[in-house]
């Protein structure tokens, strides 16, 4: 138990030396911390210590956390002049004016939600003041963009939920500040019209989301011109056709390219795709028929995961691969209860081995699906290029429906 004694001199807790104490009660968490500073004045003056010291980066939840002003005050206060990154979800107005009242030099990102408040155009200003060098800025509110260029070094931005967003207002931030990063996913096709992006606003962009029309209108054209773009994110609603033909327009050699949406893979995907690196998931088909077998050269590993794949689908998926060193299939919809493998038929042509990993997953019968647990796999014969693994292939797939990464 903690003493509450005013001696710092015997044994315990509050009688180890600054630097020990600062080191234990930096493991505990801030809601603990901040309780610990209402209980001896010794907490309360080694704790701004205890946080600039493990405090570079900061998460918080005031809704979650339970918070009140004057605690935040405290925290934020002893923390302005070190914080490089603050996340924070604010109950109430009082919590953003307790926030703007101190200046914070070194933080570079700020990303913020707001509960049972909003906050517009009008609260810029305090934010430009309190955050002299931001360059990532992620806000919540009626925004309507107008100002944000009075961050100086602004280089990253979401704007996704500010619902008062103008394209105007964009335009103006890529003419005026160099934009690496852009999240939108929030102009309806009726704001957009005809309106074309400056290029060289847009050409410096590393990463970038946005939904399939603010691709289509805004991005497309100019899509093989930004070559310093390392990351692509399609987010809402997205269409086979549109995403085969992003990949046409860029243009650029692709690393990696992952499908997270329902739809058919011959129609996202055309015969002379290539990747490194090819994740699908919650494809309803795969190759179900001859004429639509895609050719899987040059991609390295390819991964299904959640997707509906019957016997013809695998066995097309499996005869085209002939450079490919790894097939992962997980929780996929099988309509099949035994499928064979013949080593020496997938061995033909190949001049390295074919891993295939195979991880849990179901079998369909008649348009229900069942977990079978001893689904048969059989191996006729052997081969050094041929290797089969029955566990889980170690693969993460993005939550957006497409994600695409360039070399």
């Amino acid at each position: 138990m903690l003493e509450s004694s005013a001696s710092d001199d015997r044994p315990g807790l509050l009688g180890l030396p600054d630097n020990v104490l600062i080191r234990i009660v930096g493991h505990l968490d801030l809601q603990t911390q901040l309780k610990l500073t209402h209980v001896h004045l010794r907490f309360l003056k080694v704790m701004p210590h205890v946080w600039r010291s493990h405090n570079k980066s900061v998460n918080l939840s005031l809704i979650e956390l339970h918070l009140d002003d004057e605690d935040l005050r405290f925290f934020l206060g002893s923390t302005q002049r070190t914080l490089n990154s603050l996340r924070i979800k604010m109950k109430r107005r009082s919590n953003f004016d307790v926030l703007t009242n101190y200046v914070f030099p070194k933080l570079n990102d700020f990303r913020f939600s707001t509960n049972s408040f909003t906050l517009n155009d009008s609260d810029l200003a305090k934010m430009i003041r309190s955050f002299p060098n931001l360059q990532t800025f992620s806000p919540h509110g009626s925004f309507t963009g107008e100002g944000m260029t009075g961050f100086q070094s602004l280089e990253n931005i979401v704007v996704s939920h500010c619902y008062n967003f103008e394209v105007s207002s964009l335009i103006h931030i890529l003419n005026t500040r160099n934009i690496k990063s852009l999240k939108l996913g929030l102009f309806h096709r009726s704001l957009l019209g005809n309106i074309s992006l400056p290029l060289e606003g847009i050409k410096n962009l590393e990463v970038l989301e946005c939904d399939m029309e603010e691709m289509r209108i805004l991005f497309l054209p100019n899509l093989e011109k930004l070559t310093h773009l390392k990351q692509l994110f399609l987010c809402g609603q997205v269409s086979g056709p549109f995403v085969g033909a992003v990949l046409r327009y860029a243009k650029r050699s692709i690393k990696t390219v992952e499908i997270n949406f329902y739809g058919e893979l011959n129609e996202i995907l055309s015969r002379n795709f290539q990747t490194e690196i090819l994740k699908v998931a919650k494809i309803f088909h795969v190759n179900r028929e001859s004429r639509n077998v895609l050719n899987f050269d040059e991609i390295k590993e390819i991964y299904f995961k959640y997707c509906c794949i019957d016997k013809i689908g695998l066995k097309q998926i499996i005869r085209s691969l002939k450079t490919t060193e790894i097939l992962g299939l997980s929780d996929c919809k099988f309509g099949f209860e035994e499928f064979t493998f013949f080593p020496l038929e997938i061995a033909k042509g190949r001049h390295n081995t074919l891993h295939i990993f195979l991880g849990p997953n179901l079998v369909c019968n008649e348009d229900e699906y069942e977990q079978i647990t001893n689904i048969i796999w059989i191996v006729e014969g052997e081969h050094p290029y041929f290797k089969l693994h029955m566990e889980h292939p170690i693969i993460s797939h993005g939550s957006e429906p497409v994600s695409i990464y360039f070399d």
